[in-house]
């Protein structure tokens, strides 16, 4: 059995422009060949984890620990409070991105089928993330993965 703790476990912290940061703890190993990933995102006031995205391949869910947001999916925006699961099936019409409105941190588990290879779209930048293989994240490369328009571009280009 493997046991992590939200509450008492190390945080990794990124922050990009005025809009995005995030604190992240992975809650499963990516190195292990499970069909289910899960992180822990811890997001301030005011900002965003992640830009706008829909997913290829993978079905996602987010459980709210913590906090508040809202939470835009497709043209619908609502107000996401603790307690709240959201299914986040992929495709293009379930396009989204959450946002802490709220006064304090918004902190909360985010589930993937993790299906690779995963080709992940960035509406508001018209980017295509390709994710070759589950350690992109934790790696940086990972084959034939990247971010791309007409040329390959990085995760963060066009989103400020």
């Amino acid at each position: 059995m493997k046991k992590n703790n939200v509450f008492s476990g190390k945080w990794s912290e990124v922050e990009h422009g005025k809009k995005f940061q995030r604190g992240h703890m992975p809650l499963t190993d990516m190195r292990d060949d499970n069909g289910l990933g899960c992180g822990a995102f811890r997001v301030k006031p005011g900002k965003r984890s992640v830009p706008m995205h829909w997913d290829l391949c993978n079905d996602e869910a987010v459980f709210i620990v913590s906090g508040s947001g809202a939470l835009t999916v497709g043209e619908d925006t609502d107000t996401v409070v603790a307690g709240d699961f959201i299914m986040l099936p992929r495709g293009e019409q379930y396009a989204r991105v959450l946002v802490n409105d709220g006064d304090e941190d918004l902190v909360y588990l985010c589930m993937s089928t993790m299906i690779m290879p995963e080709v992940v779209h960035y509406p508001d930048s018209g980017k295509l993330g390709v994710l070759g293989s589950k350690d992109f994240w934790s790696s940086g490369e990972a084959g034939v993965s990247g971010f791309y328009r007409p040329n390959r571009v990085g995760y963060w280009d066009g989103e400020d």
